[in-house]
């Protein structure tokens, strides 16, 4: 009996020892970006001490002084990092140094904005990449196959902020172009203002998903076993669907893990560009103003975002590969 369990624990070691290894090394990522950004934020020339301590003429070194110890900026950057890092666990970011308000209020507005401009972003650029891809590896070599690689690797150069600025000189007059409107407003008006930013974010990840899923889909249509379904007269409609592009998907799941904080990144760029009151115009102010938990914060999420995302990627695998089901038990 003895000899089955240490076989038995023989076998489930790793399947206990890896996962907790990736959560371990997830959580070390998240705190070490957050330290980048904290460390950095306090590298940035200006004292928010003597910003918040009154006009600049006035202030004495003891008012500074005495404002610094109320914010804890005279405490070392270690501990600083560490009463934070443990509030924002508890779900404590603080309160905003210039907007008079917590963080996490400040947050709980525009986080929403932002994952809806990244959510329909995503969207878009898979509702259109993933029909293109196909008919692009049906047709290999013809027109229709050179047209959409083409607009790929345009996609791929221009940047997102440019794209927006483009956007915005085209569809003057004719979409929204400026400002945000809730849903409670309407889903015509909601749409309409989110249309063309989802566009400009959304244009460079609808190019790594085209080129990713096309690849994979002409490497796996020239397969053994595709050829032996065509053998065998397997409807073509069958053959893509359920062998071709399921695994062909497999690289492209790795894109959309790697993608998604990236679009989150990019969102705080395109916000700023179409007026969006989101996470990217909060950081921007919270920078220019040296408001050191609403920046923090808002990293903070970003990053744990991105984790999650990697997270539930891979979940996916397992779910579209049965291999990666039989490798984890």
């Amino acid at each position: 009996m003895l000899a089955v369990r240490l076989n038995r624990a023989r076998r489930l070691g790793p399947r206990v020892v890896l996962p907790l290894a990736g959560s371990v090394l997830q959580a070390a990522v998240v705190a070490a970006a957050t330290f980048v950004v904290f460390l950095l934020m306090r590298l940035i020339p200006g004292d928010p001490a003597r910003i918040l301590a009154g006009p600049g003429g006035s202030v004495t070194p003891e008012q500074v002084e005495r404002t610094r110890r109320e914010l804890g900026l005279d405490d070392p950057i270690a501990l600083q990092y560490w009463n934070w890092i443990t509030d924002a666990v508890r779900g404590d970011f603080g309160n905003s140094l210039v907007l008079n308000d917590t963080v996490a209020e400040l947050l709980a507005d525009r986080l929403v904005i932002t994952l809806q401009l990244s959510v329909y972003a995503f969207t878009l650029a898979v509702v259109l990449a993933i029909p293109l891809s196909l008919v692009a590896a049906r047709r290999q070599g013809a027109i229709a196959d050179k047209l959409s690689r083409l607009a790929g690797a345009t996609g791929v150069a221009v940047p997102s902020f440019w794209l927006a600025l483009l956007l915005i000189i085209v569809a003057q007059g004719v979409l929204p172009t400026f400002g945000y409107a809730p849903l409670s407003e309407g889903l015509g008006a909601h749409l309409g203002h989110m249309l063309l930013p989802a566009l400009a974010l959304g244009a460079g990840f609808a190019t790594l998903v085209f080129e990713t899923t096309r690849a994979g889909l002409i490497d796996t249509l020239s397969s053994d076993y595709v050829r032996t379904a065509r053998a065998f007269q397997i409807p073509e409609r069958r053959i893509y669907g359920r062998y071709a592009l399921r695994n062909a998907f497999l690289p492209t799941l790795t894109i959309f893990g790697l993608e998604a904080g990236a679009l989150m990144a990019g969102a705080l760029l395109v916000e700023n560009a179409f007026a969006l009151p989101g996470m990217g115009r909060l950081i921007v102010q919270g920078v220019l103003s040296r408001d050191y938990p609403v920046v923090q914060a808002c990293i903070l999420v970003i990053v744990v975002v991105f984790v999650a995302v990697n997270l539930l990627m891979d979940l996916l695998y397992a779910v579209v590969d049965p291999r990666v089901r039989r490798s984890r038990g």
